[in-house]
């Protein structure tokens, strides 16, 4: 009779051991699911951020094509918009007027040559400015900065070297 109580008691503590290691091996997967939801949606923000990085160093270099132009041709902004439209097709697309602007400015408007202004000594300038909206991969950033588009903008300014002032 006492080895039957033995065997009784090991076997409910058996029993025991086993249903408290389903409990935990539930639990871990719950925390496991928790957790890798929380670092995708990291690694998303982290390749958002990237993308956004390499966008803004492509509109930069769009912007440089544009200032270069202009600082032959400071008054034509047309073939400006256009030089800087043609600079790239991929991975972001400048053709489309809906989605980047573009804006050439002179910073003496009444001086489009090279020189300087006799008044305060500054050189003429010719900067040519690209707004884009990103979309964003990232779900919640949208909640962070406002809205499921990132604004992104890119500005340089060159000096004019052509045509000379009178």
């Amino acid at each position: 009779r006492r080895q039957s109580k033995k065997v009784e008691k090991k076997e409910a503590s058996g029993m025991k051991a086993k249903s408290t290691l389903k409990k935990q091996k539930g639990q871990s997967f719950v925390e496991l699911s928790g957790l890798l939801t929380i670092l995708i949606i990291m690694l998303a923000g982290v390749a958002d951020f990237g993308r956004a990085y390499l966008v803004v160093v492509e509109l930069r270099d769009a912007a440089q094509e544009g200032a270069s132009y202009g600082s032959y041709s400071p008054s034509d902004f047309t073939e400006i918009e256009a030089r800087v439209r043609d600079t790239m097709k991929d991975p972001l697309d400048l053709s489309d007027p809906s989605v980047v602007t573009i804006v050439p400015a002179l910073t003496n408007p009444s001086q489009a040559c090279a020189g300087f202004d006799p008044g305060t000594l500054v050189p003429n300038e010719i900067e040519v400015t690209i707004l884009y909206q990103m979309p964003i991969a990232m779900p919640f950033l949208g909640t962070i900065i406002g809205g499921q588009e990132l604004p992104l903008e890119a500005t340089v300014t060159n000096t004019i070297l052509q045509p000379p002032c009178s």
